[in-house]
């Protein structure tokens, strides 16, 4: 497949957002210039959306002929999203245990993509998962045109 020049524009872009995220401190509104940066941030929150749109373009646009081809999908995909949030979360578990937090609760965190820095992964994983399904009502004239209604 052939590069988008445009997506990786726009994927360019939404990177350059989220640092633009992190470089805006939480702050109160205390003047305008607080102000300011409070509705500077707002309008960078876009970026993970916008990862969300680009990558629910290109998954959308596989096409499934059996289920063994959207088992090989899941077994390419998820692990290349789920496995580097799984390392980069434990340094998150590791600090929430020795604070004294429930380790049930964080294990749950870890495995579920929990941790609030991490939850456009499992967005993207919940894509995933759900794209056969989605597909299979679209391709049903019927039953594709219910699934939008009803949303």
């Amino acid at each position: 497949m052939q590069r988008n020049l445009y997506f990786d524009a726009l994927r360019g872009i939404a990177i350059m957002m989220v640092v633009a995220i992190h470089t805006f401190y939480a702050c109160e509104f205390e003047s305008w210039l607080s102000i300011c940066a409070i509705s500077m941030r707002e309008i960078f929150n876009m970026a993970v959306p916008m990862f969300l749109a680009i990558s629910g373009f290109f998954i959308g646009r596989m096409v499934f002929e059996d289920k063994r081809q959207v088992f090989v999908f899941w077994k390419k995909q998820i692990p290349k999203v789920y496995i580097p949030v799984l390392f980069w979360s434990i340094p998150y578990f590791a600090l929430a245990i020795l604070e004294g937090q429930s380790i049930l609760e964080n294990v749950l965190l870890l495995f579920f993509c929990g941790y609030s820095i991490y939850y456009f992964i499992a967005l993207i994983v919940q894509c995933y998962l759900l794209l056969p399904v989605i597909q299979k009502k679209m391709l049903n004239p019927v039953i594709g045109g219910e699934f939008f209604v009803y949303q």
